[in-house]
């Protein structure tokens, strides 16, 4: 109606495109979506020239569409179209700057650009504490983000303080029971296991189980993953018993939530065969990873970087239990498809050639032995 009675260069017709991207948007037509943003984007540059709200809020629509769509390259450029305009129109110290400064940080966290991420945060968390002061919800997403990104980086002792940080707003803001304090206690269980300290590990991450038992009852995924945690972390302390019931308990909600054909079962599955390998129970190590095997391999097909890694597996498990003809045949199978997947010159490939070369050592073979060993030796030299 609008673009009959007003013609193609009208603001509501450029409204009613700008609608239409984000119906589409909505129902996960990301082309479409781009389309009708795009011919808004148009009419408003048209109409008001570079420098306007409208052409800024029509170069968001459009980086949210690409950033959707995984095209991190195009979506950076139009944030950062989006940041220039809003930095004319508002200056620097604004909150709207401040969500474009964090929009370009998450954008390249996606992209691996740790330092573009970690630099962008940093600008939307001092706009956002000079405006609202400490204890603000913003202020606590852009500390959360920079922990994340500086666990990303390895800095585990920047990770810890600024995921602390986040916490204790939180605590503040919401109390003791709330699902972003479970979230940033789980964080903080990460953080800490990757430290090494596993202890305050142990400790944030039963925090996180116990509000979310609390919030959701048992039978929840994000009960299930911080028994998950916990798990990995007793089994680092080699506490295997505790590690087996908390990895036991994960596996029985997600096969209720999931039922036994999904990712996160055949992930429960490995992380008890660690364990039952850990503890030298190699027949239930083997029991479980048939069960990962299978599920991969109903999920993904034979060529898949999680089959490979379960045949691999498999080749340990049957090499340890001394069955050397079947520990042969499971890591051929993986070396088979990762030399599809990778080429001949990379790190899994090389892996294969190694246990290759120790299993064939163990049988005797030792010319197939020394092939195998001068296989991986050549890849790690180039790598």
């Amino acid at each position: 109606i609008n673009f009959k009675l007003f013609g193609e260069n009208h603001p509501k017709v450029a409204i009613d495109y700008s609608n239409l991207g984000r119906i589409y948007k909505k129902q996960g037509n990301l082309d479409k979506a781009a389309e009708y943003s795009n011919k808004a984007l148009a009419i408003d540059l048209k109409l008001f020239g570079e420098n306007h709200a409208e052409v800024a809020t029509d170069y968001n629509n459009l980086g949210a569409i690409y950033k959707e769509q995984g095209n991190l390259d195009k979506a950076a450029e139009y944030a950062k179209k989006v940041l220039d305009i809003n930095l004319k129109l508002f200056g620097e110290n604004h909150s709207t700057v401040a969500k474009n400064y964090s929009n370009l940080g998450q954008i390249y966290y996606q992209q691996g650009n740790l330092d573009k991420a970690k630099d962008y945060t940093s600008k939307a968390l001092a706009i956002n504490l000079e405006l609202f002061g400490e204890n603000h919800p913003n202020v606590a997403i852009y500390y959360s983000n920079l922990g994340e990104i500086y666990q990303d980086q390895g800095k585990l002792g920047e990770a810890a303080e600024y995921s602390n940080r986040a916490l204790a707003i939180k605590l503040k803001l919401f109390g003791d029971n709330h699902p972003a304090v479970a979230i940033r206690y789980n964080n903080l269980g990460q953080i800490y296991q990757g430290q090494g300290n596993l202890d305050k590990a142990a400790e944030n991450t039963e925090k996180a189980l116990a509000i979310n038992i609390k919030l959701f009852g048992e039978t929840h995924f994000n009960v299930a993953t911080n028994y998950n945690n916990l798990g990995l972390i007793y089994q680092e302390q080699g506490n295997l018993n505790k590690a087996v019931e908390y990895s036991a308990k994960a596996l029985a909600i997600n096969l209720k939530l999931f039922g036994e054909n999904h990712p996160e079962v055949a992930i429960c599955y490995d992380n008890l065969r660690k364990i039952y390998q850990d503890q030298g129970n190699l027949d239930k190590a083997k029991d479980y990873t048939h069960n990962a095997l299978a599920i991969n391999l109903k999920l993904f097909g034979e060529n898949h970087p999680e089959v490979a890694i379960c045949y691999d597996n498999l080749g340990q498990i049957y090499q340890d239990q001394g069955n050397l003809d079947k520990a042969k045949d499971y890591t051929h199978n993986a070396l088979a498809i990762n030399l599809k997947l990778f080429g001949e010159n990379h790190p899994e490939v090389a892996i294969c050639y190694n246990n290759l070369g120790q299993i064939y050592q163990e049988q005797g073979n030792l010319d197939k032995a020394l092939e195998y060993a001068n296989k991986a030796l050549a890849i790690n030299l180039k790598l």
